[in-house]
């Protein structure tokens, strides 16, 4: 029931011009530093302060890198533990707060028990456990296990570890693919309207660049993802309403550069007007 503000690619705000690719990428990368990392970046703050400034929804991409966990986004943002110290410092100091941590990219299989290991080490007196699906999940249920990480993993074997993770299945992800407003908001509308009220839903409400969008604002001054979101910082506060005004119920609402925008404003007025309803 509760409207989640959440970020996309939360780990990202470490990523500069020296930041080496991540497992996968096109080496190419490495050689445009700078333009790389303009669209690699989407958040300015780390998890500590996007947590303490009300984000609730992290969006975790995780890959090994010189025998260490790190953080991505196409580039190797920063390590994993450190970021994951101050999600766990917020833990302890505020247990009646739900915190998803949506890990959307797995590192190698290899290092899955490391992963396993360190979210437990971390994390095991924060770990919500649960048997069933999101509809049978309750802040009063969070509340009364003093647990408040809710985690979710893409990987069928890593979720089996236990009743600590979640697999990402309960998660129905809204990823419009665009970069034009009128379709993203026709994207979001359909799909939150129509939305499986048994799952938790991650609405996007970002841009998706192409090779093209990128080719185009380098030859414009080079002004990378942060210029191309400011049409979209003050959405939040616009559609949040508009869409319980429509008798749609939005879950998370991920942004990219969620400081710049109203996105916790947003949300925390959405869930006063739902407690009044």
């Amino acid at each position: 029931e509760l409207v989640l503000p959440g970020t996309h690619d939360s780990g990202s705000y470490k990523i500069t011009a020296n930041s080496p690719p991540a497992s996968g990428t096109p080496a190419l990368y490495s050689q445009f530093g700078a333009l790389a990392a303009s669209w690699a970046k989407t958040q300015d703050l780390d998890l500590s302060r996007q947590l303490l400034d009300g984000i609730r929804y992290l969006d975790l991409r995780i890959d090994e890198h010189e025998g260490e966990l790190v953080l991505i986004h196409g580039l190797v943002s920063c390590p994993l533990k450190p970021e994951l110290l101050g999600v766990r410092d917020f833990a302890r100091k505020h247990p009646r707060e739900p915190v998803i941590l949506d890990i959307q990219d797995m590192p190698p299989r290899g290092a899955h028990d490391e992963l396993d290991e360190l979210l437990v080490e971390l994390f095991s007196e924060h770990l919500y456990l649960s048997e069933g699906a999101p509809e049978t999940w309750s802040l009063g249920s969070l509340w009364k296990s003093k647990k408040s990480l809710i985690t979710l993993s893409p990987d069928d074997s890593f979720a089996r570890k236990g009743p600590r993770y979640q697999h990402r299945k309960h998660l129905d992800n809204v990823w419009t693919n665009t970069r034009d407003i009128e379709s993203l908001q026709q994207g979001l509308d359909a799909r939150i309207g129509s939305r499986d009220r048994s799952r938790l839903q991650c609405a996007y409400l970002t841009f998706t660049p192409t090779s093209s969008t990128i080719a185009r604002d380098r030859l414009r001054g080079g002004r990378g993802l942060r210029g191309l979101s400011k049409k979209l910082f003050k959405l939040p506060g616009k559609w949040l309403p508009g869409w319980l005004d429509e008798g749609l119920h939005p879950n998370i609402i991920s942004v990219d550069f969620y400081d710049k925008t109203d996105v916790v404003e947003a949300a925390i007025a959405a869930n006063r007007r739902l407690l009044g309803s």
